[in-house]
């Protein structure tokens, strides 16, 4: 039988680092616009910098702050949105 027994790091764990970008209410028209600007030149940007903004737009604070499945849905509509679906 094989010894499928995981090694865990030694020494302390350090802790994952969070990052949660707040804006107030006043700003949010700024927030739409620059999503839809990313929205529009999402095709000519690099599939590294598409991953990095999908993932920091899950962790974006907003007034619906829990939103289950978000990651998938974001994906999902970024892909309407580059087919030209509404």
């Amino acid at each position: 039988m094989a010894d499928n027994v995981k090694a865990f790091p030694k020494g302390p764990v350090k802790p994952v680092e969070t990052k949660l970008f707040k804006y107030p209410s006043e700003e949010e028209t700024f927030m739409r616009r620059l999503g839809s600007a990313a929205l529009t030149l999402w095709p000519e940007l690099p599939p590294e910098v598409q991953a990095k903004l999908l993932a920091e737009a899950v962790l974006v604070w907003d007034r619906e702050y829990n939103v289950p499945g978000l990651a998938a849905k974001l994906e999902a509509f970024v892909k309407r949105r580059r087919t030209g679906g509404i």
